[in-house]
């Protein structure tokens, strides 16, 4: 379900998709840390058609517990902007569509590394700030991966699915 949302929101946005799980919410904020550790698109650090521009933000760590054979974390946080959410997700066997609005915040480096450590740090962080409340979105959010791509594409994605059949699950403003 997590591969055919990624090729749904390039296919209408031209632009890399962010993978993530919904790792974290730090209510204090009203943010969500998305982090995974199969990395995110680094292209995401920066928004930036310049691959050196995106990788001046990017850093690699051992990577930790979660893989004992070792290897590089690529690490990051996602520059800000605004953001389309999603997942597809099943009920039944049914497809439906979960989409929310939003956008990454970023702060100042301090802030960005005690926010990661309350997670794992070695991994790619993207603090997310949905037009959803909490409370919504945790019980109605079908998944623990979620998609994201920069801009707005809520009325794109509400056709694609209106013309695949698939049930909206609009979230928040998304509704």
């Amino acid at each position: 379900d997590g591969a055919l949302t990624m090729q749904l929101l390039k296919g209408l946005t031209g632009t890399p998709v962010l993978f993530a799980d919904v790792r974290h919410y730090h209510a204090d904020r009203d943010i969500w840390d998305l982090c995974n550790s199969g990395q995110h698109a680094t292209w995401f650090a920066a928004r930036s058609e310049d691959p050196a521009e995106n990788l001046r933000a990017v850093h690699f760590y051992p990577e930790v517990f979660y893989f004992p054979a070792g290897g590089a974390s690529v690490s990051f946080f996602a520059a800000p902007g605004r953001a389309t959410f999603a997942r597809l997700t099943r009920i039944g066997g049914r497809y439906r569509m979960h989409v929310a609005c939003g956008g990454f915040e970023s702060y100042d480096p301090a802030t960005n590394e005690a926010l990661a450590r309350q997670s794992t740090f070695e991994w790619p962080h993207a603090f997310a700030r949905l037009e959803v409340e909490a409370e919504e979105f945790l019980s109605t959010f079908g998944a623990n991966h979620i998609h994201a791509v920069p801009g707005e594409h809520v009325a794109e994605l509400r056709t694609v699915c209106h013309l695949l059949g698939i049930e909206w699950a609009g979230l928040g403003g998304a509704r």
